[in-house]
């Protein structure tokens, strides 16, 4: 009788530790994954195929620094731009939104002067159907504080 008792124990005692672990992982992802509260910037046209949006995280206050984002993709038409652009990852992440940005084919060259908190120098999206892969070169110049 007092075996069961303690199996009982055991088992109440790893049944609630898993789910406190399984509940713990969930909300630091969900936490962690949710997408940027960013505000839609600009567009602009590169070529005939790849179009560059900019956009500002609008969550900050004096002690965080603008952080504008960078993404590549087909033309969205003005319609659910942030939210097309909130399940992509941008190439570039600045805290400035000075950027030059030219294309000639897939090729996408990009200068800049400031800080970059993350950057790839490729990217993929479709545009009707056909897979677009385009290069990015960079030229940046570092500021110093």
């Amino acid at each position: 009788m007092h075996a069961r008792s303690v199996i009982k124990n055991l088992h109440y005692m790893l049944t609630t530790s898993l789910l406190l672990l399984v509940g713990g992982y969930t909300a630091y992802h969900g936490f962690f994954n949710t997408p940027p509260q960013d505000v839609f910037i600009s567009k602009q046209k590169l070529s005939d195929s790849v179009w560059l949006y900019v956009t500002k995280y609008d969550e900050g206050n004096a002690t965080v620094a603008d952080i504008y984002r960078f993404y590549l993709d087909k033309d969205l038409e003005n319609k659910g731009i942030i939210n097309a652009l909130k399940e992509r990852s941008p190439f570039l992440e600045t805290n400035t939104n000075a950027v030059t940005a030219t294309a000639y084919g897939n090729t996408v060259n990009v200068k800049m002067t400031g800080k970059i908190y993350n950057f790839t120098n490729s990217d993929l999206f479709y545009a009707d159907g056909i897979a677009v892969m385009p290069v990015i070169n960079i030229s940046a110049n570092g500021i110093r504080d």
